[in-house]
């Protein structure tokens, strides 16, 4: 696990170090291209890191399913996407709301995988300390964006809502702002004092890189404009990771990861996404032609709402992953 950690991290953090350096150096430059990253990484990874949903549970089952399961799975999985997506017309609001905390228990629990089997974890957390670790994980890069740098994160839901039938502006008061920043404060601290004390019998290592991806993340939302910042997370950080889970379940590219060919597996996984990837695609374009969206924040907005509806039925494979691969376990 030593070299795939080598080989998944370091751009990971080089990256996002690069990107903080950016937001710091030339403001004016990464505002001007703020909706990049997020728009680059859905042919890239964002849609991709989706795309095999259908595939999981055969593996993880080791078994093929039967044509009444595929249709099953694939009616629940699409079906769920369009009632979410009906959501966003009948209460924007709501929509939103369920978005942001689906995202930040998914994106939380995104990284305990991770950290659990790729950084060599080699104990089940307490319960406080799982719980812990998924909210800081996913508080700070939802939460965190949005109360340091609201005037760049709510004109961006602005932007969505808008496009669902609701005009009136977001806003968030300096007091609900620092409350916000002293519950995530609350947490993140919460989660480095129990993996502290989770380690102590454990290899420092577990410890070091806990706290060290914790303070990164932290430090990277902190003085990262919003939006860049959340699209340059998604691209580097979210994606490539749970990719890896999906390379490590598949037979062929966990054998090629094994004898290090990490991008001929990158590529093996890709030509398995290409179709599941390229049909969302087509479906944010087919939306922004039809709304006339030529601008990137509308096309960006468009494609919000598609990543959002894909998000529910995703979220819960992956918590079906957690399940069946043990991840949840708790030493309690």
């Amino acid at each position: 696990m030593t070299t795939l950690r080598r080989t998944w991290t370091l751009p990971t953090y080089l990256g996002l170090g690069a990107a903080a350096v950016l937001g710091l150096l030339a403001p004016a430059l990464v505002t001007r291209f703020e909706w990049v990253p997020l728009l680059l990484s859905l042919p890239l990874l964002g849609m991709a890191h989706g795309a095999v949903d259908h595939h999981v549970p055969g593996r993880l089952l080791r078994r093929v399913l039967t044509r009444r399961e595929r249709v099953l799975l694939i009616a629940a999985y699409s079906g769920l996407s369009i009632v979410l997506m009906g959501l966003w017309w009948l209460a924007p609001l709501v929509a939103l709301a369920l978005f942001l905390l689906i995202a930040i228990i998914h994106w939380g629990d995104g990284d305990l995988w991770f950290c659990e089997v790729i950084n060599g974890r080699s104990a089940p957390r307490s319960f406080m300390s799982l719980l812990c670790f998924i909210l800081a994980r996913g508080l700070v890069p939802i939460a965190v964006p949005i109360l340091i740098d609201a005037k760049s994160a709510l004109p961006a839901f602005d932007g969505l809502l808008k496009l669902f039938g609701r005009d009136d502006t977001l806003t968030i008061t300096e007091t609900q702002r620092l409350i916000g920043l002293l519950i995530v404060g609350a947490v993140v601290v919460a989660a480095a004092l129990l993996s502290v004390r989770d380690n102590r019998t454990r290899p420092r290592s577990a410890l070091l890189i806990d706290l060290g991806e914790l303070a990164l993340l932290s430090a990277f939302f902190l003085l990262t404009p919003a939006v860049f910042a959340v699209g340059m997370y998604f691209l580097l950080w979210h994606s490539p990771r749970h990719i890896l889970r999906l390379m490590a379940s598949e037979p062929h590219q966990r054998a090629l990861l094994d004898t290090g060919r990490s991008l001929a597996a990158l590529v093996a996984f890709h030509r398995e996404a290409l179709l599941f990837t390229v049909v969302p695609l087509i479906g944010v374009a087919a939306i922004a032609v039809a709304l006339a969206a030529t601008g990137a924040a509308q096309i960006a907005a468009v494609s919000l709402a598609v990543i959002a509806s894909l998000t529910y039925p995703h979220a819960a494979i992956v918590a079906w992953m957690d399940h069946r691969q043990g991840v949840w376990r708790t030493s309690d």
